[in-house]
């Protein structure tokens, strides 16, 4: 387990709901607060709450079941597992749930007349100690059509016994469209729906406070997810918390086992690879030994029919129908797939800023495509030519400018390899070979980088004060002693030199805007380019 490793006292990202780590936002508020305004406003009401699997219906449902007794309502949750038993089993379940002695004759135990004595019931009761009574029945999208039907004369003889009586239905959407639904065979029950309520994804801030919120209440002292890491939590989940909890869940494992204290993007995008099912490694570790099975017969299967090819006289030949992709039909569907120049620019820009973490608060997407040396404090911009061997070595996205026949559009460069490079266009991904790509780009960039507000434009020889302690910390990160604030001497002159050397700068010595971002490249945070583009 994980929870010695990152200091927990109790797993946060269990796959059952638990009400004690129930972090609520304004949705889950509202329609607790519905809840408890039709318990008390009106005697009858069927309330259908909806959403999809993971979304935290259950939990509600607990909250709710947990809430409505301080308000004097006697509550019976049923959920799945309780739909499987035979009718009458079910029915006499929810005479011992709301205190009603059980029917003894076993004329009486039949469904019509459990359902009337169960209204009848309830009805006695309310008059004697004035409760009502609420029906919360989770996971309502398996009860089939005969349970509805039962749920709806239910409903309509506790009104005529005069037994305050409500229920809550949660389930996925299709049950909101099959009570919705009129005419023959349509359930009945739906005509009796008052309120419809929707529980929506989080959205991309709530995710994150939901994700903290959890790890508070197990006890956490410091984030385990980098800030990019969160992010691609955040992302991978979709606002589901169920795909939160078990992406969340299998990282912290994940890092246990690797002894890592901080976990990164990186690390998430195996993690959903491996938790989420729309990837073949999720599939692969659910489903291992038959797979191993399998591919162990296939082998065995081409390794001998490879064989017998092989010696009866045949020879593997390159097959008549390969063609290559040239690079005039690569660039021919690369230009078909670019936007608009404008539009595209705003797009690439706005991708560029968003892997940054910068928001509008911040600064404007018009704004920083004007490429000023400082966008806002701690945030700068450099233009500049280079080869993509340099930039590669730089090792974070940049917006690259193409030739003037493309009429200065805009793509970011977002992975390259030894002969593939990764582009994204603004609004879709494409690659290209090296050889297609740079016929049309001729080395103009733009990049962005986060920097020491205290930094000035530049520094050269002979300068001190702000800003040398960013630089000396850049230049020497594993050398504590040359972390602090010094003087630009002949020593600190000659490192700038190597880094400029080694980033394809010109070695002049002096630490400008280009040199900056080169240094600031050094560090973990911020995006860097895709790894395993061939």
């Amino acid at each position: 387990m994980y929870l010695q490793t990152f200091g927990l006292r109790e797993p946060p990202f269990g796959d059952a709901p638990d009400p004690r780590f129930a972090c609520l936002f304004a949705r889950e508020r509202e329609i607790l607060a519905h809840v408890e305004y039709e318990l008390g406003a009106s005697d009858h009401s069927v309330t259908l709450v909806t959403g999809e699997a993971g979304i935290g219906k259950s939990l509600l449902c607990m909250l709710i079941e947990a809430d409505a007794p301080q308000h004097g309502v006697r509550v019976v949750r049923h959920g799945a597992g309780d739909y499987a038993l035979e009718t009458v089993a079910w029915l006499r379940s929810m005479y011992a749930g709301f205190g009603l002695p059980l029917p003894l004759s076993v004329d009486a135990n039949t469904e019509a007349h459990l359902v009337d004595g169960l209204a009848a019931g309830l009805g006695r009761l309310a008059h004697h100690v004035n409760h009502r009574f609420l029906l919360i029945l989770d996971d309502a999208d398996e009860l089939d059509e005969e349970a509805l039907a039962i749920l709806e004369r239910l409903y309509v003889a506790s009104g005529k016994a005069q037994a305050p009586f409500h229920m809550v239905l949660a389930g996925l959407p299709e049950l909101r469209d099959r009570l919705a639904l009129t005419g023959p065979g349509a359930p009945a029950l739906g005509r009796h729906v008052r309120s419809r309520l929707p529980l929506n994804p989080l959205n991309a801030e709530e995710s994150e406070r939901y994700v903290r919120h959890r790890l508070h209440i197990a006890g956490s002292a410091q984030m385990p997810f980098s800030r990019l890491g969160l992010r691609s939590l955040r992302d991978d989940g979709k606002g589901n918390p169920g795909r939160l909890n078990a992406l969340a869940h299998r990282a912290l494992e994940r890092a246990a086992e690797r002894g890592e204290q901080n976990i990164g993007e990186r690390a998430l995008g195996f993690v959903a690879r491996e938790v989420l099912p729309q990837y073949a490694r999720y599939w692969l570790r659910r489903y291992r030994k038959p797979i191993l099975a399998i591919g162990a017969m296939l082998a065995i299967v081409f390794v001998g029919g490879f064989a017998v090819w092989v010696f009866t006289g045949h020879s593997p030949s390159r097959p008549k129908s390969f063609v290559e992709v040239t690079p005039e039909q690569a660039l021919a569907k690369l230009q078909d797939a670019l936007p608009p120049p404008d539009t595209g620019a705003v797009r690439v820009w706005g991708e560029l800023l968003a892997r940054w973490q910068v928001s509008s608060k911040e600064t404007s997407v018009a704004n920083a495509m004007n490429c000023d040396a400082l966008i806002f404090p701690g945030f700068a911009c450099v233009s500049g030519r280079g080869t993509l061997d340099q930039l590669r070595r730089f090792d974070r996205p940049l917006v690259l400018e193409l030739d003037d026949s493309h009429a200065k559009q805009q793509v970011l460069l977002v992975g390259a390899g030894d002969g593939t490079v990764r582009l994204y266009l603004g609004g879709k991904y494409v690659e290209l070979t090296r050889d297609a790509f740079e016929r049309i780009w001729k080395g103009r960039f733009y990049a962005v980088f986060r920097i020491d507000p205290s930094m000035p434009g530049k520094l050269s020889r002979g300068d001190s004060g702000e800003g040398m302690a960013w630089l000396t910390q850049h230049l020497s990160p594993n050398d504590a002693k040359t972390a602090g604030p010094g003087t630009f001497d002949s020593t600190v002159e000659t490192r700038v030199r190597n880094v400029q050397q080694r980033f394809g700068i010109s070695a002049d010595g002096v630490v400008g805007p280009e040199t900056m971002f080169a240094l600031s490249s050094l560090e973990a945070d911020g995006p860097h380019l895709a790894r395993g583009v061939p």
